[in-house]
């Protein structure tokens, strides 16, 4: 079952985009050599993505030369990957302007030893950080890796605005700020009303314009919902 998980998870992300990603932060760690970045690059937000993970012995020259994985990042044919991670690594992936952070287990990439990813759909654009932590073959790991915003090597999450054809289409992130936006309008409305006398005709007017904004937000936010839910039908068809 996770085998099969494995690979209907790599099949989505390839059909998610053909862009092939050659950018990736590498680092030698005692025997080993670590090739870390997002599986599909050009990354953008709100598409189907992984952090992508790729372990072989120091040695073999991993991710610099020889042939290109499903992932884009190159390896040596003779490479010799480093297998059983998805038990021991895990990976930290942080959005960095808000320092928010999840910590998330790989899964082993199957027909490829020593290739592990950690499944993600990027909700907002810019600079993300990927830490691996865990032991290799008993060795402690505690490695960071940062995308370019970060002056590292491997794509920042790019907004998808400049991919909308042929008309443009608000993001989902700019929707649910125009709701939050509606909502707090709408609530500082009906306190001030609350602060005037019931009987006033300022209670009155403000009072309507707390219904009206509120009203606008539930428009706002029945949008968002459809439009939501014509992007997970448009991914489930493609």
């Amino acid at each position: 079952m996770k085998i099969l998980t494995t690979i209907m998870i790599l099949a989505a992300l390839a059909v998610a985009t053909t862009a092939v990603a050659l950018a990736h932060g590498d680092e030698e760690v005692g025997d080993y050599k670590l090739v870390v970045g997002f599986f599909n690059e050009p990354a953008y937000e709100g598409g189907v993505n992984a952090v992508s993970v790729r372990v072989t012995l120091a040695g073999d020259s991993a991710g610099m030369s020889g042939s290109t994985g499903m992932s884009g990042m190159s390896h040596s044919e003779d490479a010799v990957g480093v297998e059983g991670l998805d038990q021991t690594l895990q990976v930290e992936v942080t959005y960095v302007p808000t320092s928010t952070s999840k910590t998330m287990d790989l899964l082993a990439v199957y027909g490829d030893p020593g290739h592990y990813v950690a499944y993600f759909i990027p909700t907002a654009p810019g600079h993300y950080r990927f830490r691996l932590i865990g032991t290799i073959e008993g060795d402690e790991i505690d490695e960071t890796f940062e995308s370019m915003a970060g002056g590292g090597e491997f794509d920042d999450v790019r907004s998808q605005t400049g991919l909308h054809f042929p008309e443009p289409r608000p993001s989902l992130r700019e929707l649910e700020s125009a709701v939050r936006g509606a909502q707090d309008m709408a609530q500082q409305a009906q306190i001030a009303a609350a602060a005037e006398d019931s009987d006033s005709d300022a209670g009155a007017l403000l009072g309507i314009i707390g219904i009206v904004v509120g009203a606008a937000g539930v428009a706002i936010a029945a949008a968002a919902m459809v439009v939501a839910t014509r992007a997970r039908n448009s991914a489930d068809n493609s």
